[in-house]
């Protein structure tokens, strides 16, 4: 199966840099939860199907959890 999912680390205020695509949210969550503990921010789950975001996540140093 193809990867469906990209996920990418926010850059500023508007900039995004990509990390790397996966093939489902399951696995989009856990491997954000690995990267955030090694690089705190915030992450989004990019749906290469419908071009949309479809999942934000913040490290709890900058944020408050998921949203």
């Amino acid at each position: 199966m193809n990867p469906a999912f990209d996920i990418l680390k926010k850059i500023g205020a508007v900039n995004f840099e990509w990390v790397e695509a996966v093939r489902d949210l399951q696995t989009a969550e856990a491997r954000i939860q690995e990267l955030q503990a090694r690089s705190p921010g915030e992450y989004v789950v990019f749906s290469q199907r419908t071009q949309e975001i479809v999942g934000r996540f913040n490290s709890p140093k900058a944020g408050a959890g998921e949203t």
